[in-house]
C-alpha cells in the first residue's frame, strides 16, 4: 500500500512538473500578461479615476500644489504624485500622448517588478514560476495595474520590496523602500506593525522606522512648510469614503452583509441598531485596532512568508471590517495572497476576482473593457455582479475572524505547549525558508 502511494506520489509530480521549469508555457504566460496590459494601457479609457486624475494634473499645473489642495477638498494624494500627475499633464500636452496611457504605463511596468520580487521570495521553492505566472495573470493585478487608472499598485510593490530587502538585512534600504512607497500611496503604513515585528531587535527596528519616516518626509517637507494644515487635512486625514451606486446601494463593506445577510433593521431592537450604528461609524478605527492586534499575536513569526501572509491577514482585516472602501483597494494586497494557504488565496481569487471583472465588463458593456465605464449610469446591477459582491465580502469577513481567532489559538499552543513540542501551524504556505 506504502509503494502504492509512493508510484501515485511520482506520477503526480511527474503530471505537474512541467510547472517547476520556466519553459515555454512561463514565457508564454509572461507574454500573454504584457499584451493584456499593453492593451488595457492603449486602447482602452480606465474608469472615472482616470478622469479624476487629469483634473488632478489640470488643477495643480493651473493652481500650485498647495493652491489646488485649496481649491479641491477630494485632492488626497501626496505631494510627490501630485507633482508627477501635472508632469504627465503637460508632457501628455507637448507630445500628443493620451494622459490615460502616460498615466497607467508606469504602474503596469511596477507590477513586472512585483512579480520579480514574487519571484525572488519564492526562489528556493520549486513553484515559484508558477506563482509569479499566476499573478502576472490575476485578473485584479492585470486590472488595477493597467485598467483602472489610479496609484494602488505601488503600495504592493513598495510593501514587498521592502520584505525583500529585510530578508537579505538591509534594515536602511527596506526603510528607503517603504517610505519612498509613501511618496505614491499612504496605505503602505498599514503594513508597518508586521514589518517591525519581523525585525529582530529594537535597534534595527527602531533604524527602520527613521529610514522609513526620513525616506517619507524629503517629498511632504516642502508643502508642510508652506501648508501643514491642508496636508494633514487632505492627505493624512483622509480615511476613505462609503462608496455607493446613485440608486444607494452599497458597492462594498459591512453595510452589504446588513442588506444581503441580516433581516431588515426594523426588525431589530433598538440596542441593535445603536450597536450596528456604532459599528459602522467606527468602522475604519476598528479595522485598524484589530489589525494592529493581529501583527502583536504574530509577532514571532518572522519568516519573510510569514510576515507576507501576517500582511496579507492585515489587508483582510481593512477588507472585512472597513465601510470606506474603493474597488482598487484589493491591488494592496494580491500578491501577499501567494503567501496564504489555498483555502484563502483560492476563494479570494475567485471571488474578488469575479466581482470586479464581472462588475467592469456590466459597466463598460463588454469583456473587452473597451469604451465607456459608466458607474453613475448603471445605478442597479445585475444578480451576478451582486453574487459576487454579497459572497467576496461575506468572504474577507469571515477570513479575517479566522485569522485573528487563529493568530490567537496559536499564541495560546505556543503558551502551554511543552519545551521541546513542534510550533503548531499558521496561515503561511509551506515555504518557510524565506
Amino acid at each position: 500500500m506504502q509503494k502504492r502511494d509512493a508510484d501515485k506520489t511520482i506520477i503526480a509530480d511527474r503530471r505537474w512538473s512541467w510547472l517547476l521549469r520556466p519553459g515555454a508555457w512561463f514565457w508564454l504566460a509572461l507574454a500573454l500578461g504584457a499584451a493584456i496590459r499593453f492593451y488595457l494601457v492603449v486602447f482602452t479609457e480606465g474608469t472615472y479615476d482616470v478622469g479624476i486624475w487629469q483634473e488632478h494634473a489640470a488643477g495643480v499645473h493651473k493652481l500650485g500644489l498647495i493652491g489646488y489642495y485649496h481649491f479641491n477638498q477630494d485632492m488626497n494624494h501626496p505631494p510627490f504624485i501630485a507633482v508627477a500627475a501635472a508632469f504627465a499633464g503637460q508632457l501628455a500636452n507637448f507630445t500628443g500622448i493620451p494622459f490615460r496611457i502616460l498615466l497607467r504605463a508606469p504602474f503596469a511596468l511596477l507590477d513586472a517588478g512585483t512579480t520579480l520580487l514574487l519571484l525572488g521570495l519564492w526562489w528556493h521553492k520549486p513553484w515559484r514560476f508558477a506563482v509569479a505566472a499566476c499573478y502576472w495573470l490575476n485578473p485584479l493585478s492585470l486590472i488595477f495595474s493597467a485598467y483602472h487608472g489610479n496609484t494602488d499598485s505601488a503600495v504592493a510593490f513598495s510593501v514587498l520590496l521592502c520584505v525583500w530587502l529585510l530578508s537579505r538585512e538591509k534594515t536602511i534600504a527596506a526603510g528607503t523602500a517603504l517610505g519612498a512607497g509613501f511618496w505614491i500611496k499612504l496605505p503602505g503604513e498599514l503594513a508597518i506593525p508586521a514589518l517591525v515585528f519581523f525585525i529582530p531587535g529594537w535597534r534595527k527596528r527602531l533604524i527602520f522606522l527613521f529610514a522609513t519616516g526620513m525616506t517619507a518626509l524629503l517629498t511632504y517637507v516642502p508643502a508642510l512648510i508652506q501648508d501643514a494644515g491642508i496636508i494633514h487635512a487632505n492627505v493624512f486625514g483622509y480615511r476613505g469614503q462609503r462608496l455607493q451606486t446613485t440608486a444607494d446601494m452599497p458597492v462594498w463593506g459591512l453595510r452589504v452583509l446588513i442588506s444581503s445577510f441580516l433581516p431588515a433593521p426594523d426588525e431589530w431592537p433598538a440596542s441593535g441598531i445603536r450597536l450596528a450604528n456604532f459599528v459602522l461609524h467606527h468602522s475604519w478605527l476598528i479595522a485598524v485596532l484589530l489589525l494592529l492586534l493581529l501583527a502583536w499575536l504574530r509577532r514571532s513569526c518572522r519568516s519573510a512568508s510569514e510576515v507576507c501572509a501576517t500582511i496579507a491577514a492585515s489587508y483582510t482585516i481593512i477588507y472585512g471590517f472597513t465601510d470606506n472602501w474603493a474597488f482598487q483597494y484589493f491591488a494592496w494586497s494580491v500578491p501577499f495572497w501567494f503567501f496564504v494557504r489555498p483555502p484563502f488565496l483560492i476563494p479570494a481569487t475567485i471571488l474578488a476576482g469575479g466581482y470586479i471583472y464581472s462588475l467592469y465588463w456590466f459597466l463598460c458593456g463588454n469583456p473587452w473593457l473597451s469604451g465607456k465605464w459608466d458607474f453613475i449610469g448603471h445605478p442597479a446591477w445585475p444578480e451576478m455582479v451582486m453574487v459576487f459582491r454579497n459572497l467576496a465580502m461575506l468572504f474577507f469577513f469571515v477570513s479575517a475572524w479566522v485569522f485573528l481567532i487563529s493568530a490567537l489559538r496559536e499564541q495560546i499552543v505556543t503558551r502551554f505547549r511543552p519545551p521541546n513540542a513542534g510550533s503548531p501551524g499558521n496561515l503561511a504556505s509551506a515555504n518557510e525558508g524565506n
